[in-house]
This record gives C-alpha cells, sequence and structure tokens, in this order.
C-alpha cells in the first residue's frame, strides 16, 4: 500500500514537518524565547498580583470588621451579649414560634481543651501542620499536587485551616486565580493579627456544615442533640467528614458517602494521636477498635442499609432527626415554623437576627392548625391499624414473607395537609408529614411530588365548560375509547352508556376524562397548568408528558400545588400566590418586609367555567358521588371536592412480594373561603388498605368539622363575580330544567346552579313525568372491580416506557369504598 497517496498520512507528514521547523527556529533561539518567557512571567505574576492585593484593599475593612467580630466571640467578652430571639406569630398574634439563631454559646479560646476530641479530629484531617507553618503550608500543597497527579483527579486539596477561615470571611464567590492570590493575601492578615488558637476557634465557630448549620457546636446539636464538647470520636469525625464538600458529605442527604468519610477521617485521627490537646485522653487501642466503635454508633443512631428499587444500597439513620427544633424555645407548628425560620435564615443576616430581634407575623392560623394535625394523626393511624391487622392475618396463614414486608411498610406511612383562603392565598393550616414524639420531618406538603389521580379532572373539566365543549347537563358517552391506539379503563367493568357529564365527574369516570382532554388539548391543558402554577412553559412540558393519561392524573403534583390549582377555581379563575408572611419587623415596629394578598391578580380561567366546575364537584359529595355526605334537608349544601387513588402499578408489585392495595390517596376538599387538600401514602410508594374517600376524605372531613363547630364558616360556597351567566335549578337524575309543575318530580334537585347565556340545560320531555329519569349510575356494574393497571400513552398513541409514568390513578370501586357517608351531625 503506497501511505503517500493517503491524505490523512499526507496532512500528518506536513504537521510533523511544520512541527520540527518550530522546535528548530526556537532551539537556536532559545536564549531570545527564555528571555521573553522570563518577562512575560515576570509581568503576568505582577499583574495577578497586583489585581488580587486590590481586591484584598477594597475588602480589607469589612473583613477586619468580621474577623474582630469572631475574635470577640471566642473572648471572653462575648459573655456579656444575649442574643435576640425571633418571635413566629400566628395570624391572631399568638406566638406560636420563637427561635434563636444561636441559641448556644461558640467554642472560645478559654474552652478550647473541653473540645479535644472535635479539635483532633479537625487537625487530623484539615491541617496536621497547622500550629507550625505559617498560614501556608507548601509541604501539603506538594503533597496534594502529586496526589492528584496519580489519581488523575481532584481527589485531596492542600489549604491550611487559616485559608480556609479566610475563604469563608472573604465569601468571594467564584473560585478563580485572582480570588485565590487575594485569599493568600487574607490569609497572610489572618496569621499576623491573630494567635493560632484564636484563628483555630474561630474556624471551629464559622465553617460551614450542610443543612444550614455554621459553626462546630450548631452542628453538634443539628446533628446529635449533644454539645460539640460531648462528642465521641465517631461524631466528631462524622461531623469533620463534612468539610470538604456539605452538599455530598452531609448524613442527612447523602448518608453512604458520609459514613464513608466519617471512617476515613477516623483512620486520620489514628494516624495522628499526637494532635490530640490532650492523648492521655484517647481510648486505649482506639486504632484496633475503630470498626467495633463504628458498629456501636450505627446502633445508637439506628443506621440501616437496603436496597433501593434498582438494587442500589440505600441507607436510613436518626441523624439529624431532631435537629430541625433544636433552636426553638416555642415550636406549637413545626412544619410551618420550619419554613419561616428557613426563609428568615435566607433573608436576613446573622446580625440582625442576633442584635434587633424579629417578630414575624404569620397567616397560620393556630386553631386549624390543631384540627388539622389531629385530624392527619387520627387518619393515617386508622390505616396504620390495618396494616397492623394485615400482618397478623399473614402471621396466622404461616406466610412470614408477607408479614415481613408489611411490617416494613408502616414506618414510613405518612400524609400531608394544606389548608388556605382561595382569595388571598393565605395558608391557614400546613402539616408536612406524620407527627411522631413531637417531631416533624420532611415537608411532603410543598416538597414531595406524587401523581394526584383523579383530583386533576376538575381543572380538566373546568377547561372543557371554559372552551363550551359541554356543560354540567351534557350527556356524554362512558364507551369504550381507540384513541390512536389509547384505550383507557374505567375502575369498575364495562361501561356506563350515556350519562350526564355531572354524573360523569361524580363517579370519577375515566373515559370521559379523556375525552374531555383530548377535546381541551394537551397544549392547552399544560399551558393553562403553567399559568395557574407560576412556572415557565418549558418547565411544565418536561413535568408533565404529554399524553391523554394527564387526564387521569399521570402528571406528578406536590399538596401545595393541588391546593392552587382548586384555590384558582374557587377564586374565580384568578391566580392564588400562596403566602405564609403578612410582614416581618423588629420590636419596636419597624417594618422589614411585607406581602400584599391577591390583589389585581392574572384572569387565568373565565369565571363561569370555574362556577360551573364547583357545583359539579359538589356531585362527588351528593347523589351517587364516590364519597356521598348526607345533607340536611332545606339547609345549602356548601361542600364540593373530589377523591383521587393511585393503585400501587404491578410493575412494582415485586419489591413488596405482589401485596395489592393504593400507593397514593388524595381529597381535595371545598368550603366557603376554603380550599383543604389531604395526600396519605408511602414515602416509596408501597401499597396500602385505602382510598381517596375512605382515608384522605375522612381526614377532610374531621378537620372541616372541627373548623365548623369551632370557628363556623360561611354560607357562600361560590363567591360573587361578573360574567355571563344565569341561575338555574336542575335536576341531578337526568341533567334537565326544573319545571313548576306538580307532576315534575326530580329525586336530587339542584338549586342555583351557574350556566353560560345561551348554553342552558334542557327541558324534561319524552318521557312520564310522574317518575324521575332512570340513573344509569345505579346500574349494578357500578359494583364490579376491575383491578387491571391502565397503561399510560403519548398524545399520538404510542405507548410510554413504565418509568415515564410511574403508575396509573384507579379508582376503588365502590364496594370497597362502602359507599362512604358522613353525618354532618356526627364526624
Amino acid at each position: 500500500m503506497n501511505y503517500k497517496n493517503n491524505s490523512f498520512y499526507l496532512i500528518l507528514e506536513v504537521l510533523i514537518g511544520h512541527l520540527t521547523d518550530l522546535l528548530r527556529f526556537l532551539w537556536n533561539k532559545k536564549n531570545q524565547v527564555l528571555t521573553i518567557g522570563f518577562l512575560v512571567g515576570i509581568f503576568l505574576s505582577f499583574f495577578f498580583l497586583a489585581g488580587a492585593y486590590v481586591v484584598w484593599s477594597g475588602e480589607e475593612t469589612r473583613v477586619h470588621k468580621s474577623l474582630e467580630k469572631y475574635r470577640s466571640e471566642v473572648s471572653n467578652f462575648y459573655d456579656s451579649f444575649q442574643p435576640k430571639s425571633v418571635k413566629i406569630l400566628d395570624r391572631s398574634g399568638k406566638v406560636m414560634g420563637e427561635f434563636y439563631r444561636r441559641n448556644f454559646r461558640p467554642i472560645r479560646t478559654d474552652n478550647l481543651r473541653k473540645h479535644n476530641v472535635i479539635v483532633w479530629a479537625v487537625l487530623s484531617s484539615e491541617d496536621r501542620e497547622f500550629f507550625s507553618h505559617s498560614g501556608i503550608n507548601y509541604t501539603a500543597i506538594l503533597r496534594a499536587v502529586v496526589t492528584n497527579l496519580v489519581q488523575f483527579r481532584l481527589s485531596q486539596g492542600g489549604s491550611t485551616i487559616s485559608q480556609q477561615l479566610a475563604k469563608l470571611t472573604l465569601n468571594l464567590g467564584k473560585r478563580n486565580l485572582f480570588n485565590k492570590l487575594t485569599e493568600l493575601y487574607c490569609t497572610f492578615y489572618i496569621e499576623s493579627q491573630y494567635s493560632k488558637e484564636e484563628i483555630l476557634a474561630m474556624y471551629l465557630n464559622q465553617i460551614f456544615l450542610g443543612e444550614g448549620n455554621t459553626g462546630v457546636e450548631e452542628a453538634a446539636r443539628y446533628y446529635f442533640r449533644k454539645p460539640a464538647s460531648e462528642l465521641s470520636p465517631e461524631e466528631a469525625a462524622l461531623l469533620v467528614g463534612i468539610i470538604p464538600a456539605p452538599s455530598v458529605y452531609n448524613p442527612v442527604r447523602n448518608l453512604g458517602i458520609a459514613l464513608s468519610r466519617q471512617k476515613r477521617v477516623l483512620y486520620d485521627m489514628a494516624r495522628n494521636p499526637e494532635l490530640h490537646p490532650s492523648q492521655k485522653d484517647i481510648p486505649v487501642k482506639f486504632s484496633d477498635s475503630i470498626e467495633v466503635n463504628l458498629k456501636r454508633f450505627r446502633t445508637i443512631y439506628k443506621v440501616k442499609e437496603s436496597k433501593d428499587e434498582d438494587g442500589n444500597p440505600k441507607y436510613s439513620s436518626e441523624i439529624g432527626k431532631y435537629g430541625a427544633d433544636k433552636d426553638f424555645r416555642v415550636n406549637l407548628a413545626p412544619d410551618f415554623n420550619a419554613e419561616i425560620r428557613r426563609f428568615i435564615l435566607e433573608k436576613f443576616s446573622n446580625e440582625d437576627l442576633e442584635e434587633r430581634g424579629l417578630l414575624v407575623y404569620t397567616t397560620l392560623d393556630l386553631e386549624k392548625q390543631r384540627f388539622a394535625e389531629e385530624a392527619l394523626r387520627i387518619g393515617v393511624d386508622s390505616v396504620r391499624a390495618d396494616l397492623s391487622k394485615q400482618e397478623l392475618e399473614y402471621q396466622s396463614k404461616g406466610k412470614a414473607d408477607l408479614a415481613e414486608v408489611t411490617r416494613g411498610i408502616l414506618p414510613q406511612l405518612s400524609g400531608s395537609m394544606i389548608s388556605l383562603d382561595p382569595e388571598t392565598g393565605d395558608v391557614e393550616a400546613l402539616v408536612g408529614g406524620y407527627k411522631i414524639s413531637n417531631v416533624f420531618r420532611f415537608n411532603r406538603a410543598e416538597e414531595a411530588k406524587r401523581q394526584p389521580g383523579s383530583t386533576i379532572k376538575a381543572l380538566v373539566y373546568a377547561l372543557a365548560f371554559e372552551k363550551r365543549i359541554v356543560n354540567p347537563s351534557s350527556k356524554i358517552k362512558d364507551e369504550k375509547l381507540d384513541i390512536s391506539g389509547y384505550s383507557p379503563k374505567n375502575w369498575y367493568k364495562g361501561y356506563k352508556g350515556e350519562i350526564t357529564v355531572r354524573q360523569a365527574l361524580a363517579q370519577s369516570v375515566n373515559t370521559v376524562s379523556v375525552k374531555l382532554l383530548h377535546e381541551v388539548g394537551i397544549s392547552y391543558f399544560i399551558q393553562k397548568l403553567s399559568a395557574i402554577l407560576s412556572i415557565p412553559e418549558e418547565e411544565a412540558e418536561q413535568r408533565f408528558q404529554r399524553n391523554l393519561s394527564l387526564a387521569l392524573g399521570s402528571g406528578e403534583l406536590s399538596p401545595m400545588e393541588l391546593s392552587t390549582i382548586y384555590a384558582t377555581l374557587m377564586n374565580g379563575g384568578r391566580r392564588v400566590t400562596p403566602r405564609k408572611i403578612i410582614k416581618i419587623t423588629d420590636m419596636d415596629g419597624n417594618e422589614f418586609y411585607n406581602t400584599i394578598p391577591n390583589e389585581a391578580a392574572e384572569q387565568i380561567l373565565d369565571p363561569v367555567a370555574c362556577a360551573m366546575a364547583i357545583n359539579t364537584l359538589q356531585s362527588v359529595l351528593t347523589e351517587e358521588g364516590t364519597m356521598t355526605l348526607k345533607r340536611k334537608e332545606g339547609e345549602p349544601f356548601l361542600y364540593a371536592g373530589k377523591t383521587g387513588t393511585v393503585q400501587s402499578p404491578k410493575l412494582k408489585s415485586s419489591k413488596w412480594k405482589g401485596i395489592k392495595g393504593v400507593r397514593d390517596v388524595w381529597f381535595a376538599g371545598l368550603t366557603p373561603r376554603n380550599v383543604t387538600v389531604v395526600w396519605v401514602g408511602h414515602d416509596e410508594g408501597a401499597p396500602f388498605p385505602g382510598s381517596g374517600s375512605g382515608v384522605s376524605g375522612g381526614i377532610w372531613y374531621r378537620y372541616i368539622q372541627n373548623v365548623k363547630s369551632k370557628l363556623g364558616m360561611g354560607n357562600q360556597l361560590i363567591p360573587s363575580f361578573v360574567g355571563d351567566f344565569v341561575k338555574v335549578d336542575v335536576c341531578a337524575d337526568d341533567g334537565t330544567l326544573i319545571e313548576n309543575n306538580p307532576e315534575y318530580v326530580c329525586k336530587v334537585p339542584l338549586y342555583a346552579q351557574y350556566y353560560y347565556i345561551g348554553d342552558l340545560p334542557p327541558k324534561r320531555i319524552g318521557f312520564n313525568k310522574s317518575e324521575p329519569q332512570p340513573n344509569p349510575l345505579s346500574q349494578p356494574n357500578n359494583l364490579e372491580e376491575d383491578d387491571s393497571e391502565i397503561s399510560t400513552y403519548n398524545a399520538d398513541g404510542s405507548k410510554t416506557q413504565p418509568a415515564a409514568v410511574d403508575s396509573v390513578e384507579l379508582e376503588p370501586p365502590l364496594i370497597d369504598n362502602r359507599r362512604v357517608r358522613y353525618n354532618e351531625e356526627n364526624p
């Protein structure tokens, strides 16, 4: 083969020739090249050093002020300063929360010896030559460079404690050469102005250790509920392991990685016993006992290792379990107060919090909060009791494996609840999780996104009304569908045939919801959802996949987001922005922050369509709905709502040994000036017995009846508005207008129902007026169960992967719901 004819080798040969000529030229001119290179190096060094010095000069005054404050903290002068608290008030002015930015005294130079263990851990891991270098450890830098080159990654740094303190104090943000050189100037300044003991104490008080904790004292109380002076070597090692990357090595977020770091720090401590300030206090045979001590540590903090759905290791523990309450003297609404505290810490400096003291006026109603906590606790306890019975049944039948799985489901079964005023967006009650030992954990009400099931149908129907596709009295057929290959199933076997739209929502008929979304258009649905949730359409497109199963609740929402959707309906289609804080002042009444309730909010949905949707949602709780309330004759019915039940998908059943049950149960309830959403489920989607009406609906009803009896309730479900509508009396039996005729018999009359002008219900004709029209919802096939899983499809009809939409919504059959009825006189 003639390589000369190959274009690649020809190009390579030319390049090699040019490179050779360049090297030959540089060699011949080596003296000039070295001289120019030296001058350029001098110029660049001067440029960067001078530039960094200019930056440092601008920061020096601020840094000096901060360091002097740190110095005062580590000296005995700090004893005379008493930091002020932040008080959180409910909407009536009651103190429901009080916390301090730091409800403890920081580490000082005179008590460093009481913190021997944490000092030993910090020096062993972060700066072994701390007391011998002058701020820069050139040996450590060289060692880090060699290690990183050998491992081909940045696995080790060479920063000293003084350098880290300089970086924390400067807080310049981006890592670049200018900033690194500025940090060097600051390091030299620190070393020249403060003693080693002062530097070490300041560092221990200022280092960030994840979950909003600054300093080892605060972190020790957050993660272990004890002062830093009482930390064991294992506890100290876990804290010090967080330092290099708090977001990665944080035991609350990444426990597995944190435990690996903990072990590494412990072995560093074992190799450097001379760094312990009091070596006689080091446990005997410390290095030989590391593994045994780690095992004891894991037992104390209930560290458990399991596997997730993909077989990867998963960890849980009680580390940090009680951390959220560490700063509170009063904490009557833990989940809500935690959100307020997080906002305050982001909004105000430590100096403002400690020196001014703040009063935070909130929207929470403490009485409603107590009712909400009680209702959720009773509801979740009921499901837990059912699971315990299920476990005993499996044991009695010799099914030990199923009993063990059921027992494992119990701890993570939880719930959340959000209650707000739809007119102002004021959050009046918020429960983020099941209450255990007066401690609340993960705020599921705002942070957990799950499939809402049939509760999303309210928005589908409202959009169909707005587009004049149907009205509540329109006849629509429940029938087998095939929309580009997509054939949704109902929660019952068979189809009901022709029914009214109102009846379809009352019984949560899946085929009708899919029909309506198909007519409304998926793009229009996502566009409106984006506007209601105040998120960019691009984000909405990513979160809510473009398929018709959106009509059945396949897109994930948090309880707060679902409550915002329902609040928009209750607010006449105007945007609702949930708010928790009314204003923030200091103790002297000086105002620093305030919010304005929903005024001149954007009109997203037509108010008439919203009123029609609320009227239709009343059907769920009346006549043949999925959760029937007993009505008092002659009194206005001021309730509306929607159940939602998401079945545990069959594809996931192997993890739970084939145990049947539901994965999420929802209820969205509407009463005058109130929207309340309840979710109950398992954090990992495990199956449990229940339904949207029987569990979440029961929680809502208990809550709303307590509110009604103790605090009262308004007398108008749908607020007044201006629009193109008329109010008419309709018979729910068949959707026809009620006639002023003694021969006209209506089993379920509906009064003052909203309809668009020109789109009224029909008159009753063509049958015997002395008897109500037959109701298709009373047919026997309503009680038949079909637990088949519904597949999910794209808009074009192609089937999606199971991972894209994790499960499908199936309303449990009425035979399981036992036609849940609640008596208003006895909640």
